[in-house]
């Protein structure tokens, strides 16, 4: 009997990676090398395991695969819906983001302005793609900057692996158009 590789393994080895004593010094080194396991393992068993299940926090289903005590690494997957897209927001936290059902548009940005005026954010329009099962995109601030809207009928599936459980995370919601932002925390982007 051959091994699968899917959301049990990836856990451990996002554990192996990410995990080590005094941390992980080059989170982006640490997302380049996680990055190819997400991708492996969106195709592998679990992700929709009713173990796994969390119900309906903040009004969406989702699920809990993996969060350490100190809130360093955090696996997770959020059902989006059709018409519902996310506003533009960050996440201020490494990251990693795969699909694992459902077509979405994944539109993503770079900040333009220094941070230096409360309220305003200049962003420019980086990348607009439509993504599909097994896709995945780094996240790495100040190059976090996206909107999620899933474009096929129903739902989407979306895992996140991040640095940070953003229940309790400081990031911000932007408006495009009229260049400004609103710091928030503990605000879920699904509608």
């Amino acid at each position: 009997m051959t091994a699968t590789y899917g959301v049990k393994e990836f856990v451990e080895d996002a554990r192996r990676i990410m995990e080590v004593p005094g941390g992980v010094r080059d989170r982006e080194a640490a997302v380049r090398e996680l990055e190819p396991l997400l991708r492996r393992a969106l195709d592998g068993p679990g992700w929709t395991d009713p173990a796994y299940a969390t119900g309906a926090e903040g009004g969406r289903r989702g699920y809990r695969y993996y969060e350490n005590r100190d809130g360093s690494l955090f696996v997770y997957g959020v059902f989006f819906r059709h018409g519902h897209p996310t506003p533009v927001h960050d996440h201020v936290t490494w990251g990693i983001i795969g699909v694992y059902s459902g077509l979405q548009r994944t539109t993503r940005y770079r900040r333009l302005d220094d941070g230096s005026t409360p309220g305003r954010c200049s962003v420019a329009l980086e990348e607009d793609s439509v993504l599909g099962h097994g896709a995945t995109y780094p996240l790495l601030p100040p190059h976090d900057i996206h909107r999620i809207e899933v474009v096929s009928e129903g739902e989407g599936l979306s895992i996140h692996v991040l640095g940070a459980d953003l229940r309790r995370q400081r990031r911000r919601i932007f408006d495009v158009a009229a260049g400004t932002c609103e710091e928030v925390e503990g605000v879920t982007m699904a509608r």
